[in-house]
């Protein structure tokens, strides 16, 4: 089974393309939404960051809340580190007992931050993609979607240090038009790995 990373920066099109994916057959794991399953059946975790964090993280009904969490790891690059160097283990760890549950030649995994120099883990990929799009339309994404403020939208832009030339990525996708057009990049890579 091969593995192939979706990456790129916060409003890039990540999730879009993972869905088209998905239409192609090829099954991928949602580092977001597994993460919050990861916290629920390890809810040591979730101590241990409000530990190395030295603040509390939960909301009234004792879950992670989100917002604080994302507020303190956009704006502390320490504090990023060391949640990271907890999460993405963990993560990584279930990933690959997802993958082995599936019958496919490839998997997907979408994840801003496994080229990230401030990954907690290492994730060896068969290929990478990374999907972009101008600054300026990705904070707009953020906006509209998020929630957030102008504020918050440039803090998280800025947090990523992330590159598409990183080594490590085989194919850039830009993701600043249609859906058609990126649906047309995409048969493009999936043919070129025979997906």
């Amino acid at each position: 089974m091969k593995i192939l990373l979706i990456t790129g920066p916060i409003g890039g099109g990540k999730s879009k393309l993972c869905r088209m994916l998905q239409k192609h057959g090829v099954p991928v794991y949602d580092c977001d939404e597994q993460t919050k399953s990861i916290y629920q059946r390890h809810p040591s975790l979730l101590t241990e960051m409000e530990k190395v964090l030295g603040c509390t993280l939960r909301n009234e009904q004792g879950e992670l809340d989100k917002a604080v969490l994302a507020n303190l790891i956009f704006a502390d690059d320490k504090a990023r580190a060391k949640v990271n160097a907890l999460v993405h283990p963990q993560v990584v760890e279930d990933f690959h007992q997802w993958a082995v549950g599936q019958s496919t030649a490839w998997v997907a995994i979408e994840s801003a931050l496994f080229l990230s120099p401030q990954a907690g883990a290492r994730l060896d990929a068969d290929a990478v993609i990374y999907v972009d799009a101008p600054e300026s339309l990705r904070i707009q994404r953020i906006l509209s979607r998020r929630g957030a403020t102008l504020e918050q939208a440039q803090a998280r832009v800025a947090a990523q240090d992330i590159s598409p030339k990183d080594a490590r990525v085989s194919h850039v996708l830009v993701n600043d038009g249609t859906e058609e057009k990126l649906e047309l990049q995409l048969n493009q890579i999936l043919q070129s790995l025979s997906i």
